[in-house]
């Protein structure tokens, strides 16, 4: 009977080592590879450990499975070549991190399935048409070589699915038209694998195709606000219940903290921490990490700022005669509601109006005689409570006179 006993405590305390290195392991000091986590101030993640040889660094999105015992990441040497490309990882086991081991090269954007079953990545050695998605699958304990998972004539960029059955990508559907790179949305669940673009307000002109988007689909970050020189910001956007997207809001100055190129963002499993790679160029490009669930609930209980959901078309006038235009409710959209917004209208130079025209701002409405012919720039502007606002512009045609 001792001897039961004593091999049932053994037995037990094998059961509490396993699932100290699966489950618990979140909670543990080994999580995150065993880094310091940080607070509200993005820092690089484990440059110490993830260094690797020569000029190479680490960049683009990471993946950690579900039980946080696989760690996923990308090096290279230069931002836009694939020569050099590795994906690399660690796993914990025998209670310590084991690696960084290349699992493959010339592939990125390593990506697990809902339930950590499959890697996805894209990339690769496509001597095909169009754009591929691979997938690996774990085989006793090892991943199997990448193979083709999807092949479209179009680009599948940042390829993520989610617990729906819904896959998300940076793709119109197109190729060879600007705006090639627009959130869109697959699905492969029920073997539609058509592309759905989000549209407003989630895409601007731009290039909008690096984002992250959460495994219930409750929001998405996305890279946007681009400059000239393709830098941009971090920015997050709310599923709202009739399946449109909130205004996305900015992560704030201390993740947009200047001039930068912000990609590969990704949220951990336990929702706790935001990755992303940062730099100005190939030679301080690094993997960064900052406290995000606090961040999440705050920023959605904040303003959201009123965009443009449809823009006002030409209008005409002739001189001498009534002219009338109310502005839509539908022209701008806040989503704190459209009764906060209050309107002006000025010329497009923010100087007044036309000879003969005025606004009238309890109505919402243009009118009056133009006094001359002409085409007039007319800007109207949107402001909410919070004295945020946005403008668009038409053009009013005057003839005659």
């Amino acid at each position: 009977m001792k001897k039961l006993i004593f091999l049932s405590v053994i037995l037990l305390a094998a059961i509490g080592i396993g699932k100290c290195q699966t489950a618990g392991i979140w909670k543990s000091k080994q999580a995150y590879l065993g880094q310091t986590p940080p607070g509200d101030i993005p820092v690089k993640f484990a440059p110490a450990l993830l260094r690797d040889t020569g000029s190479s660094f680490t960049l683009d999105r990471v993946a950690f499975s579900q039980d946080g015992t696989e760690f996923y990441y990308c090096v290279n040497d230069a931002w836009f070549s694939s020569k050099n490309l590795k994906v690399k990882y660690l796993e914990f086991s025998n209670g310590k991190w084991n690696g960084p081991k290349v699992l493959n090269e010339h592939y990125y954007a390593p990506t697990f399935s809902p339930d950590s079953k499959t890697l996805y990545f894209i990339g690769g050695p496509n001597k095909g048409p169009g754009d591929v998605v691979w997938q690996s699958h774990k085989v006793n304990g090892k991943w199997s070589d990448p193979i083709e998972y999807i092949r479209k004539p179009y680009p599948l960029y940042n390829f993520m699915p989610t617990k729906s059955g819904n896959i998300y990508v940076g793709s119109s559907g197109t190729w060879g038209k600007g705006d090639n790179w627009k959130f869109s949305r697959i699905n492969i669940a029920k073997n539609d694998t058509s592309i759905q673009n989000l549209g407003i307000p989630l895409n601007e002109p731009g290039f909008n195709g690096d984002f992250f988007v959460a495994p219930d689909e409750s929001y998405m970050i996305i890279s946007t606000k681009e400059w000239p020189t393709y830098e941009c910001e971090l920015y997050i956007s709310y599923h709202k219940p009739d399946d449109t997207w909130t205004n996305p809001k900015s992560l704030g100055p201390l993740i947009n903290d200047g001039v930068a190129h912000r990609w590969g963002e990704y949220v951990t499993p336990d929702g706790k921490y935001l990755f992303y790679s940062h730099g100005h160029s190939a030679k301080d490009c690094a993997i960064y990490w900052v406290r995000f669930d606090k961040l999440l609930a705050r920023l959605k209980h904040t303003n959201f700022e009123p965009y443009v959901k449809n823009p006002i078309r030409e209008q005409s006038a002739t001189v001498g005669q009534d002219f009338s235009l109310q502005i839509p409710d539908s022209t701008f959209f806040d989503d704190d509601g459209n009764n906060t917004l209050s309107y002006s209208v000025t010329s497009g130079d923010g100087t007044e109006l036309p000879e003969g025209i005025k606004f009238d701002p309890e109505k919402r409405t243009i009118l009056g005689k133009p006094a001359k012919a002409g085409d007039y720039v007319i800007k109207v502007t949107a402001t909410d409570t919070a004295k945020a606002n946005v403008s668009l512009a038409f053009l009013l045609k005057v003839s005659g006179g």
